[in-house]
């Protein structure tokens, strides 16, 4: 299984001068945890809503406070050729949340996370373990 068939396609992403209010904004109303930022169509980084929220608390005054200037820099990447098995590992020992997903050009195409490893997880399980899942 490869993580081009769970990851999520065409993600919502931020660029490094969004206003950190805003991105946080629009992180709840998407129900995301964490967005690519983009800049000049080039991946710069990747911030989740805990960088936002801490930042909103700590700076309470600052009024012009950017995605730029607390976003996780050179993020880890991964490819849409990678086996999800490698993605749940790097999300594990990275203690990500989600991984951008890159195509072979380099190209921003997904991001995969948590919840989309889980999924994979939860459809190749056994039928018999389902009704406990489920419940």
């Amino acid at each position: 299984m490869l993580v081009k068939e769970y990851m999520s396609k065409n993600p919502i992403v931020l660029t490094s001068n969004d206003d950190v209010k805003s991105a946080f904004n629009l992180l709840l109303e998407k129900g995301i945890r964490q967005a690519p930022v983009v800049d000049k169509g080039e991946l710069v980084g990747i911030v989740s809503d805990r960088d936002l929220r801490m930042a909103m608390v700590q700076n309470l005054k600052m009024n012009n406070l950017t995605v730029g200037l607390i976003m996780t820099k050179d993020p880890v990447i991964i490819s849409v050729a990678s086996y999800i098995t490698y993605s749940s590992n790097l999300i594990r020992i990275g203690k990500f949340n989600a991984i951008p997903v890159i195509e072979e050009s380099g190209e921003l195409t997904g991001i995969i996370s948590t919840t989309d490893i889980l999924k994979c997880f939860l459809e190749v399980m056994d039928d018999d373990y389902m009704p406990l899942i489920s419940k």
